[in-house]
């Protein structure tokens, strides 16, 4: 049984954590450009980032098998670093996470869940499709003179 919650007091396993973004982002590293951002982040700038935003944390029994952050942005809240482990991939822990990430949105009161995804990855963009997530826009790295990322809301 899959359950997911806010970080809990007293995490401590950003190796685990990381070692998930890492496996599950890997797929992309060949169709995206520029790289992603995850290759800035090390088990300090994690452990930063989560005193800053929202960690969600999905378990399967003990196991870590997916993850997301939440950034307040005033009236909405901004959803990053979606994660699952890639070997229980298609078994709803994405939506399960989405979820709960809409629900802690509702629960602050805000207005709006906003999120970023490159442009190659027809499917996450397809995977946001079915949450309800609607295209708003595109937006362009640093340098890059063509959109790298779709910008994509659900109003709450």
């Amino acid at each position: 049984m899959v359950t997911v919650t806010v970080k809990e007091e007293g995490f401590s396993d950003w190796q685990a954590l990381l070692a998930l973004l890492f496996e599950a982002f890997t797929y992309m590293e060949c169709r995206i450009d520029p790289p992603s951002s995850l290759h800035l982040l090390n088990e300090e700038t994690i452990a930063q980032k989560a005193t800053e935003e929202t960690l969600l944390l999905a378990r399967d029994g003990g196991r870590l098998v997916g993850c997301c952050f939440l950034k307040n942005l005033g009236e909405k809240m901004y959803l990053g670093k979606l994660a699952v482990d890639p070997k229980a991939q298609h078994s709803g822990i994405g939506i399960a996470v989405v979820n709960s990430a809409i629900d802690l949105c509702r629960t602050r009161e805000k207005k709006l869940i906003e999120l970023q995804s490159r442009i190659e990855l027809v499917e996450v963009h397809d995977f946001f499709r079915r949450c309800g997530f609607r295209q708003s826009g595109t937006t362009a790295h640093e340098g890059y003179d063509r959109p790298t990322s779709i910008t994509m809301q659900l109003e709450l």
